[in-house]
């Protein structure tokens, strides 16, 4: 978790506190993130087939 919080924060811009909320939030919603992602297209747009992980099955 510290390593998505860090990444959060040197790569994202976010302060510390926020990278925490973001993580916590990824944590507790895992298992229906794939479908938001699905349903939002954004999986379309992952590069190297990492849409397929998220119901893409172009």
């Amino acid at each position: 978790m510290d390593e998505l919080i860090n990444q959060l924060v040197s790569k994202v811009g976010i302060d510390k506190e926020t990278a925490e909320k973001v993580a916590n939030f990824i944590k507790e919603n895992a298992g229906q993130i794939p479908q938001w992602l699905a349903k939002s297209n954004i999986a379309d747009k992952l590069p190297g087939g990492l849409g397929n992980m998220f119901g893409n099955k172009d």
